[in-house]
């Protein structure tokens, strides 16, 4: 797992009003008082996950993106308020470098591999609600297989793509070689290099059509 991190001048502040339902029977008063309904839809649709725990851990809110991730790096059963070690550990990386520099807000930006091809990048900072003195860890996770995959998708439509060409296309954007895309979609590595050209000239007519007009 590779960590960078960066204070930042101030930690993020978000008023009590703006605050999403905490999924939790744990969730604490002020995260789920008044929330806007347009504001829970808005977030729980986000396409990164976006995870809310306390100093000690403890999950209070997480959308559905982030409770899908969690369940990937969930190997066994587990409670459903049962935190990942991975993310333990960023949390308490970030909790440390709070007691030894208390002036300064952290963010720290992560890369997990949840398996050999999947990287998980997870970005955690402090959140400061209004009137409400318990700090929180805010935690984003964005699956960089799914985020390609939505990019290949919509490639693949923008350039008329064949639907076994679209298969094709998204794992080579996931970075899959012909040999792995070859075994994954049960064909030889000819026929994946047969339709990589084919999605080459598609690319090329979609630019070179975009380029004139």
């Amino acid at each position: 797992m590779a960590l960078q991190t960066s204070n930042v001048n101030a930690s993020m502040t978000v008023s009590k009003d703006m605050m999403i339902q905490a999924a939790s029977s744990r969730s604490t008063p002020a995260l789920t008082d008044q929330s806007s309904p347009l504001l829970q839809g808005i977030i729980a649709e986000l396409m990164d996950g976006v995870l809310i725990l306390t100093d000690q851990q403890e999950i209070v809110y997480a959308n559905d993106n982030a409770r899908r991730i969690l369940n990937r790096l969930n190997q066994v059963h587990s409670p459903a308020n049962w935190v990942p070690q991975e993310i333990e550990h960023i949390c308490r990386y970030l909790i440390h470098s709070r007691s030894l520099f208390p002036n300064q807000h952290w963010l720290t930006e992560s890369e997990v591999f949840i398996d050999q091809t999947t990287p998980l990048h997870i970005q955690a900072r402090w959140l400061k609600l209004e009137a409400v003195e318990q700090p929180y860890l805010l935690l984003t996770l964005e699956d960089r297989y799914q985020t390609l995959k939505n990019i290949a998708i919509e490639e693949a439509e923008r350039y008329g793509l064949t639907p076994r060409e679209k298969e094709v296309w998204i794992l080579h954007r996931a970075n899959r070689t012909y040999k792995q895309i070859a075994t994954e979609l049960c064909i030889t590595p000819n026929t994946v290099k047969k339709h990589m050209r084919s999605i080459h000239i598609k690319q090329r007519e979609h630019m070179d059509g975009s380029f004139f007009n």
